[in-house]
């Protein structure tokens, strides 16, 4: 069978499907913004689509994103329709549509069905949109258009695609129901063999200190600091927490960067963590608070393996592999009781959840976490199980692999 992947940064979700389908012996290509030879095996085809020009001077700020994935699936059909004259037709085409890539590949290749990997759909009701919290977008008319504007590019997706799949079900809940009747709910998958708990581990910090399992240990992982993922929310609780804990070592683990992944930049171009911690000031003890900005996937498994608790905050948006991860590693997590966690930790079983928006909750958990562990240890074996028993990566993977036989064959 003939596969091609579109993905803006190749392989992308797809890191774990595409060894798995190589070894299988399928017939795999991609077309791609760029090529990162670190995660591209010989065994696919490799094509890169380069925009053909920029946005347009001056054109209408509400039009701007659209336009901007418009270029892009003009990019990604140049190379298609080469590869069509060539006499390439793909059994399925499997797409992460979010960039505009896949936009004009059903006028290439209008008998090819497609899969495609959905994330999200924007101002849905009890979203990330109409969360409330003090850094939530700005609700002006122009705002609410802007974000109702992101939503042309994935309907016009939805429309076009065969079928689609997407991790969870609270991101299948953004969905039109229309869209939602063709859309499976298969998880990307955790490696729990990979991310696995051990009391032995240990992690050296850059200023020395080295930490173990025994050590008392708050992880929080956010790539790049956004209030989204509830850093402010953090930072507040500290307080309270180093001065009950005075042994207590906090890692932050992502990019102190003005650019962020999810919500708006800060006006005044700096990082989210440099303005809370200028905001802070010697309310928090950053002795021992440590920053190892982004950090290899082999350290990120170490921290979780140390962790007295993580911590995991978000608006209702998509939830993080980090999450998963943890819980795998037998992290005790304490969370936000937001909808996409929800359907992952059920309180007081395999993690404990609190209010977004109370730092006083956030600090009271953590300190009871710190000063009873022995009393939260079935709820980390909990935690473990719950990834094994429904996001297990053999288990997803022969899922995924399912779904893509059965689009290819029309069922």
């Amino acid at each position: 069978m003939k596969l091609l992947f579109i993905h803006k940064g190749f392989p992308g979700q797809f890191k774990h499907l595409i060894p798995k389908l190589s070894a299988m012996g399928y017939n795999l290509s991609t077309i791609s913004s760029k090529k990162s030879k670190d995660h591209i095996l010989q065994s696919v085809n490799y094509y890169t689509y380069h925009l053909t020009r920029g946005n347009s001077k001056g054109i209408h700020p509400l039009a701007l994103e659209t336009e901007t994935k418009v270029l892009r699936g003009e990019a990604v059909g140049l190379v298609a329709k080469k590869l069509f004259m060539q006499g390439y037709k793909p059994d399925l085409i499997f797409a992460h549509p979010g960039w505009g890539e896949s936009l004009f590949l059903a006028d290439i290749w209008p008998t090819v069905p497609q899969l495609h990997y959905v994330e999200f759909a924007y101002k849905v009701k009890n979203t990330d949109t109409d969360f409330p919290d003090k850094y939530s977008p700005s609700k002006t008319w122009k705002e609410e258009a802007k974000v109702r504007m992101k939503n042309a590019n994935v309907f016009l997706n939805l429309d076009s695609m065969s079928r689609g799949i997407t991790p969870t079900n609270f991101q299948l809940s953004t969905l039109p129901l229309w869209a939602q009747n063709k859309t499976s709910v298969i998880h990307d998958g955790i490696d729990t063999d990979w991310a696995h708990p051990d009391q032995q581990a240990m992690l050296d910090l850059p200023n020395g200190i080295r930490l173990n399992y025994h050590d008392e240990i708050i992880t929080f992982v956010n790539r790049t600091f956004e209030p989204y993922r509830g850093i402010h929310i953090f930072l507040e609780a500290l307080p309270a927490i180093l001065k009950a804990r005075p042994n207590v070592h906090v890692l932050l683990i992502g990019e102190d960067t003005p650019i962020v992944s999810y919500g708006a930049n800060r006006k005044d171009g700096k990082g989210w963590l440099t303005a809370l911690k200028e905001m802070s000031g010697e309310l928090i003890d950053w002795k021992r608070v440590h920053h190892l900005g982004r950090v290899p996937h082999s350290v990120l498994k170490q921290a979780f393996q140390i962790s007295s608790v993580h911590i995991y905050l978000t608006y209702p948006f998509v939830l993080s592999w980090s999450l998963l991860e943890a819980m795998s590693c037998e992290s005790l997590i304490v969370a936000s009781d937001t909808s996409p966690v929800k359907e992952v930790i059920k309180h007081g079983k395999n993690g404990l959840l609190v209010p977004f928006s109370s730092p006083n909750h956030l600090s009271d958990q953590i300190i009871e976490c710190l000063s009873k562990p022995k009393s939260f240890h079935e709820l980390r074996k909990n935690a473990r199980n719950s990834i094994k028993q429904s996001y297990e990566l053999k288990d997803c993977l022969n899922r995924q692999i399912q779904l893509i036989h059965n689009v290819a064959n029309g069922l």
